[in-house]
């Protein structure tokens, strides 16, 4: 949502199409095109919505079912000279209602339900809204309406926007609270970036994605995703400027927060266990969450990189971690499908001599070459029990080394790198 400005011209609203009362709908995508799928392919959840008439009822006499979706009247987000700033008396004539906007449409619900949306930050002070939201769902519950038949108020509010108490002062058998919290998870920042860096060579034959290509692919997209988090700008920006190297994400990361001067720096508080799963930001990240600065995130508090302070070598770990160890893992399984032919002594007498007793007393008696590590299978090559030949030992010494390096919580750097996607490609 691109949240405007003090305004200093009236703002009329988007004019919005009423949905048709019965048959079939399709959803608005972004920007209010229409996705290519039916509203009845989705699945049906109650959601409190279905088939209200937000103007209709009162601006039209009643449900319009003309083919064609009816148009609902522009509603003023302000009017510039302060003339009229009242948001029930705005909305009041904006419906056609003669009274008082909340008896109005409480006293003659008649069961329908309309929805009012009001864009709070475009209105004048926090006052007024909150003064609306009190009347209101004071009014809703001592008419005693069923849920189905009430009418409602949809706010879209930043913290600032409304009066401090107004949150705490909300009646929970009428009014419900939503915070934007937690909401953007590792698959929504992955779609941005992968739109923002497409597959390296696509479409050109002289630069075919070899398996070493197609690593370092997946390790950049995903190093974007670890360290911008949620914040969806930021992995865009950084997916463009970052060349993929290790040794220069932490330039590429300064170049980008530096081009935004509006970010201030915030709290790095990382909040009390639990609460990257809770409904709400906690009160010690409140503020730095209403700046932007601070999410849940995959069960984390994440803080932007662009209010300072960073954590970057562990999320360059992460990343490393999500793409690499698997890799590692199957490279290591390619080690031990060998140990029929390379064990000098026999594969028995290997995993008993190598594996740790511990693993060995949890597998019973017989002897499982599986669980052989990659430091298991170095010591055995270092002692000759296992024969490889140089370009063998030197991958298993590599694969070893980055191992050991992501299992002690340190990225691997990009001379390491190199060498470890020489040592994946020979599998």
């Amino acid at each position: 949502m691109d949240v405007p400005g003090k305004e200093t011209a009236a703002r009329p609203a988007p004019v919005a199409a009423l949905p048709e009362a019965r048959g079939s709908r399709e959803p608005l995508g972004i920007g209010g095109e229409s996705v290519g799928h039916r509203f009845e392919d989705a699945p049906d959840v109650d959601d409190g919505f279905a088939g209200w008439d937000p103007f209709g009822v009162f601006g039209g006499g009643g449900i319009r079912t003309s083919e064609g979706p009816p148009l609902a009247p522009a509603v003023d987000a302000r009017f510039a000279d302060g003339s009229d700033l009242d948001v029930p008396a705005r909305l009041a004539r904006s419906l056609g209602l003669d009274g008082d906007l909340v008896t109005e449409l409480v006293g003659n619900a008649d069961g329908r339900a309309p929805v009012l949306v009001i864009r709070a930050w475009t209105e004048a002070g926090p006052h007024v809204l909150s003064r609306l939201l009190r009347r209101f769902q004071a009014a809703v519950k001592e008419a005693g309406l069923e849920p189905s038949d009430r009418p409602r108020l949809l706010v879209a509010s930043r913290l600032q926007d409304l009066e401090a108490d107004t949150m705490g002062l909300l009646d929970g058998t009428v009014s419900r609270p939503h915070w934007w919290w937690g909401v953007w998870n590792h698959l929504d920042t992955a779609t941005v970036v992968a739109d923002a860096i497409p597959h390296a060579g696509f479409g050109q034959a002289h630069n075919r994605m070899t398996p070493t290509k197609l690593i370092q692919h997946a390790l950049r997209r995903e190093t974007v995703v670890q360290t911008a988090g949620p914040d969806l700008g930021l992995a865009v920006e950084l997916a463009k400027v970052w060349s993929g190297r290790t040794g220069d994400l932490a330039s590429a990361l300064r170049e980008c927060c530096l081009a935004d001067d509006a970010v201030a720096q915030g709290s790095q508080g990382r909040g009390t266990p639990g609460a990257a799963y809770a409904p709400l930001p906690e009160n010690g990240l409140r503020e730095a969450w209403s700046a932007g600065l601070v999410d849940s995130w995959e069960g984390q508090i994440r803080h932007t990189p662009r209010s300072g302070g960073t954590e970057l070598d562990k999320l360059v770990w992460q990343a490393q971690n999500r793409v690499l160890l698997p890799l590692i893992d199957d490279a290591r399984v390619g080690f031990v499908e060998l140990l029929p032919r390379i064990a000098v002594r026999g594969v028995t007498r290997l995993v008993n001599t190598y594996v740790r007793q511990s693993l060995r007393d949890a597998n019973g008696s017989s002897a499982d070459p599986a669980s052989m590590e990659l430091g298991e299978l170095y010591d055995a090559a270092v002692h000759r029990d296992i024969t490889l030949t140089d370009e063998q030992f030197g991958r298993l010494r590599t694969l070893r080394r980055a191992r050991n390096k992501l299992a002690h919580r340190t990225p691997i750097d990009d001379a390491l790198l190199q060498d470890l996607l020489d040592a994946l490609s020979g599998f």
